[in-house]
């Protein structure tokens, strides 16, 4: 979940001191109890800190002291999509926040993929287009490849790694768009730049020992599977 661009103890957030975040926006908060960027932050800081209900009470008094700000609910309906799988309730959030801002990229992207996993391409598509950013390419380019246009999946999903070189999700689609064209060769150096942004990423290293031995190249199908049979020691209980 994005932090806010300001605000109090935000970099103590940043920087991974959530508990010590978490007692000086408390101090805060009991010093000027309606000031909503205090009370927001502090919802964000439990969030990280794992205590959801604290979280969500926060967010929903953010709302309140926030009318016109889109980022309480869309931090609500971020919870609500990725903290708990509640899509209905993520929706009812993000259009909300797109109430108070219409120009919300977050909300924009994240209603837009509530809607593709609802089977509407055409509204997500709209609202992908909309959000103007590196994911807003990213869900184009997954609607492409849905519809079996690898060549304009290919194009969107390139346009999102020039947006966003950092982001493992755009090159593990890139990946995926070659393999959907039998091409295991295009999909190696995306693979490989994944694993170096997220080196954490079993699959990914699995589909990497996959796409090596489609190539013949042995060293690596031997190094990217011994990776994963790690990581999946590591994570599998």
């Amino acid at each position: 979940m994005e932090l806010p661009v300001s605000g109090p103890y935000l970099e103590l957030l940043r920087r991974g001191d959530t508990y010590a975040a978490i007692r000086g926006l408390r101090r805060a908060e009991a010093a000027q109890p309606r000031h909503g960027q205090t009370v927001l932050l502090l919802a964000y800081a439990y969030y990280l800190a794992g205590q959801k209900k604290l979280f969500v009470q926060k967010a929903v008094l953010a709302a309140e002291l926030l009318p016109g700000s889109p980022d309480p609910p869309y931090a609500l309906g971020r919870y609500y999509l990725d903290g708990v799988q509640r899509r209905d309730l993520a929706e009812e959030q993000f259009r909300l926040a797109l109430a108070r801002g219409p120009a919300h990229a977050g909300a924009l992207y994240h209603l837009g993929w509530c809607l593709e996993q609802d089977g509407d391409a055409e509204a997500a598509a709209r609202h992908y287009t909309r959000a103007n950013t590196w994911l807003g390419d990213l869900g184009l380019a997954r609607l492409a490849l849905a519809a079996g246009d690898t060549k304009r999946s290919l194009e969107r999903a390139m346009s999102a790694a020039r947006r966003q070189p950092g982001s493992p999700l755009v090159y593990l689609l890139i990946a995926k768009i070659h393999q959907r064209d039998n091409d295991c060769a295009g999909a190696i150096p995306a693979l490989r730049r994944a694993v170096s942004l997220d080196p954490s990423d079993a699959s990914a290293y699995y589909q990497l020992s996959r796409c090596a031995a489609a190539t013949g190249d042995a060293p690596l199908h031997r190094q990217s599977l011994q990776q994963y049979e790690r990581l999946r020691s590591i994570y599998t209980p």
